[in-house]
């Protein structure tokens, strides 16, 4: 009988590592022959798969489904306005190094120039959905990721210049900057998803604007003074618009336009439709104007409107005083029940439970 379960035994132990050896064989074989994601290099010298990055884009098959990744050498990009089409989805933008790999273009709108764009020789180098705003880059193709990338428009003071124009859905941008002076950031598209993680935004009218959903984790809001950080325009249905997450605004001063130095910078001004941004824990500092809100800009249903949400939860710095702010029905403090809808996870879950954390 002992006998017989020594057997028995040492056939179990025999079939039990036969069957860990075969489940290790078929998860090795599995990592071994996976896809891995392509990438696709870039470079101003020539040591990559193109010289330019539009090139790069155009090279992704249409609707692909599965990811791929431009990789962008250190340089300044500033000869093409981008664009990702719609069909060129999960397209991920590595850069060698924030500072020194740069995407830039200097086109703005103006009356006259070319439909309205300026400067008229180098609008003309574009068409169809390239040049429908003046933005460097335009964001159509959703999954959109950028890391380590300045975005920016030089054009200044002369009026929308845009660093970028989004309509795509989940994108996510880490460690990048956005500069920009007149509408830096157009979330151009209602009810879109964008996550910004350790960003940098500089500008200083209207220059984070638009009716898209965007959630900026961390990042540097800084502004020149005399304009408006935010110009949100949420549909009423809609019920996130910004987001500010333990971010910190900065004044930046030496502004492209000197008289803005001597000027406080304001949280923001309602664009139309129901706006909705909320601070929450951030870093104030001493540059806001206390009213926060002090424009109308043609919406005389502002300060009587409960449908416009401008929230503020246990942020510091001088500017901080929220019993400062404009007497608006829709701009108040967050209890601590209501901070707790404010997570990343539960404002951009939409309707498919996205998380851009669990994104590679």
């Amino acid at each position: 009988m002992n006998e017989y379960l020594l057997i028995s035994n040492k056939n179990m132990k025999n079939n039990l590592t036969k069957t860990i050896l075969l489940l290790f064989t078929i998860l090795f074989a599995k990592n071994l022959f996976a896809t891995p994601t392509p990438t696709i290099t870039v470079a101003l010298d020539g040591t990559g798969n193109f010289t330019t990055i539009q090139a790069a884009i155009n090279s992704v098959p249409s609707n692909l489904g599965s990811r791929t990744t431009i990789y962008i050498k250190n340089g300044l990009y500033n000869s093409e306005k981008i664009l990702v089409p719609k069909n060129k989805e999960n397209i991920t933008f590595v850069g060698e190094s924030r500072e020194h790999t740069i995407i830039s273009y200097h086109i703005y709108d103006c009356k006259g120039g070319l439909n309205n764009k300026c400067p008229a020789e180098d609008a003309s180098k574009w068409s169809g959905e390239t040049i429908r705003t003046s933005a460097t880059i335009t964001i159509q193709g959703d999954g959109f990721k950028a890391e380590n990338i300045t975005f920016q428009n030089t054009a200044g003071p002369v009026g929308q210049a845009l660093a970028i124009s989004i309509t795509s859905d989940k994108n996510i941008f880490t460690n990048c900057s956005f500069l920009g002076y007149q509408d830096t950031i157009f979330l151009r598209k209602d009810g879109t998803r964008s996550y910004f993680k350790n960003c940098l935004i500089l500008g200083r009218t209207d220059y984070i604007y638009g009716g898209g959903i965007g959630y900026f984790d961390n990042c540097e809001i800084q502004s020149y003074g005399g304009g408006w950080i935010t110009a949100p325009s949420t549909p009423k249905s809609q019920q996130y618009g910004f987001v500010f997450y333990k971010c910190k605004l900065t004044f930046k001063s030496n502004s492209p336009r000197p008289k803005d130095d001597n000027q406080l910078i304001s949280l923001g001004r309602p664009w139309h439709n129901y706006p909705k941004v909320a601070w929450i824990k951030c870093d104030m500092g001493d540059k806001i104007e206390p009213l926060g809100w002090p424009t109308l800009w043609h919406m005389e249903y502002a300060p009587t409107s409960k449908d416009l949400h401008l929230y503020e939860y246990k942020n510091t710095g001088k500017s901080s005083d929220i019993s400062k702010r404009a007497n608006w029905a829709g701009i108040r403090e967050l209890s601590k029940k209501e901070a707790k809808k404010y997570t990343m996870k539960n404002v951009l879950k939409g309707h498919d439970n996205w998380n851009p954390k669990q994104i590679k």
